[in-house]
Formats: structure tokens, sequence, C-alpha cells
């Protein structure tokens, strides 16, 4: 081979290399507790939504912010790139975790404790929860509002104990998967293992979904809504989990085939084999 050929694949390679991180590096979290930036950022324009009281229930600054460019791709392999549009994170721990999975167990303590909402749900104690609780009204010809979410989790993909995500539309929870399990972390059909030091994605998270889409469906009964947005620990305190989350708008749930259920996003969902990763870490309990 030629001194200029070997030359020019080896810049060649050089350039997908720089494509190839610069799109794993483009995620930014801003941690901020303030609630008015924090649904300025999380309301789609034009949606249709009247927010008439919000509030923020977190343990610290840095739990919950808002992000831009999440567009992270697989450093290898045919695992798809996760992609979500700009929105607000809520974390159990810290909502900027990082852009590269370095340890098993990411944890931090925020000192928050249990929602009630989110413990019925999970059938468990919760821990340091992160909350946005609004109160709505939509405009007219609108029944329900929809939501993109993107989840991720250090409990995945060994811990028995389920970290939980939940979306309550008057007091119902419509964040699910398709196959109708509560979104946590122990459906290993649901996520793309991201191993420790195996560099995936740019995430410390060691599972991920792909971007999920909801519709929930508001009670026809009242005027002023009410919507509850929450993550959380369970059992203990360790082990982070964290959800991106984008595009809150009202919606006809009978317009355009609608399916007021949880649903995937355009993409399928992937379960990537969990082989190499059989030792089992197993959490101090609480």
């Amino acid at each position: 081979m030629s001194t200029f050929s070997s030359n020019s694949i080896r810049a060649s390679f050089a350039a997908l290399s720089f494509v190839s991180l610069a799109a794993q590096a483009s995620l930014v979290v801003t941690s901020t507790n303030d609630v008015t930036t924090l649904t300025n950022t999380l309301v789609q324009p034009g949606s249709g939504i009247t927010i008439l009281s919000k509030n923020l229930i977190s343990g610290q600054a840095t739990q919950q912010g808002t992000y831009t460019g999440f567009n992270l791709a697989p450093s290898s392999g045919s695992s798809p790139t996760l992609s979500i549009a700009n929105g607000v994170v809520l974390s159990s721990g810290r909502a900027n975790v990082g852009a590269s999975n370095s340890i098993n167990n990411t944890s931090v303590d925020t000192g928050n404790g249990a929602y009630a909402a989110l413990t019925s749900l999970a059938g468990t104690t919760t821990y340091n929860a992160n909350v946005l609780e609004y109160t709505f009204s939509l405009s007219a010809g609108l029944n329900a509002i929809s939501l993109d979410f993107l989840f991720g989790s250090e409990e995945f993909p060994t811990q028995s104990v389920t970290d939980i995500f939940g979306v309550f539309v008057d007091g119902v929870n419509y964040a699910r998967f398709q196959n109708g399990k509560l979104i946590g972390n122990n459906d290993s059909s649901n996520f793309i293992s991201n191993p420790v030091g195996g560099g995936l994605y740019a995430s410390e998270y060691n599972g991920l979904t792909q971007k999920l889409s909801l519709t929930g469906l508001t009670n026809s009964g009242l005027s002023t809504h009410t919507l509850t947005i929450g993550i959380a620990d369970t059992s203990d305190q360790i082990y982070d989990s964290g959800v991106y989350v984008a595009n809150l708008r009202g919606i006809d749930s009978n317009a355009g085939g609608i399916n007021p259920v949880p649903e995937p996003g355009s993409l399928a969902l992937v379960g990537i084999s969990l082989a190499g990763l059989a030792l089992a870490r197993r959490k101090a309990k609480a």
C-alpha cells in the first residue's frame, strides 16, 4: 500500500473517531432547582397546556436540571443512537452523572425522603424522591397530555431493587413499558446495556432505554387537572437512576389513532445480551 493511501486511511479513521466522540460528548446538563426554568423547558411551545400551579419536591439543587444535545451515538457495534429532544432531567441522585461509565454504583443520598404516590406505585419504601407537581388546564378540544422520556439506571442489570418512575395524570400512572411493566430497572428487554468500562454510550448509567412516549388521559369530569412527574430510589438510598423528559403537550387522544397507553417512540426497543455481566453486585440493605 502506498504511503499516501495508508495516510489517507488513517486520516479517515481519525475523522470518524472524532465524529463519534463529538456525538457522545454533546449532552450538556445544567443543574437547577428553579421550578419556573424547569417548567418552561419541559412544556412544549403552543402545547395547549396552561400551568396553574407548580411545585418541585427535591433534596438539593443538583438533583434535577435542564439538558440539551441528548444524542448519544454508540462507540461501536449495531446499538442504536439514543436521542431525545431538549428537556428536563430528574434523578434520584445527581442530575449530571457524567459522560463516561467509570463505576458500577453511582450513589448520592440527597436526604430527600419518600413520595407517597411513588411509594404506592413501587409497593415499597422510596427515598430521594424528585418530583414535579402541577395543576393545569387544557385548551378546548384536548383531553390528554403527552410527553417523551428516556430512563437510565445504575441498578441495571443485576440489582434486585427496582427504582421507580411515574407520570400521574389526575392520580393515574401512565408511565409503563409497552409490555405493561412499570418503568424501573429490572426489565432487561427494555434496556440497552452500557457496561462499566465498555464506553458504549457517554453516560454513567449502566443501562438506558430508548426514547419512549406516553399519553395520559385527563378526568373528563374535571376542569382543572393534576400532573405529577417523579422518580425515586426504592428500598435504599444507593445506586441512582435518572429520567430525561421532554415535549410536554396537550393532545386530543381521539385524533390520529392515538392510543392512551404508554408506548415506544418511533424507534423499537432493543434488548442487549447481558453476557459478560454475570458478576452480581448486591446492595447493602438500608
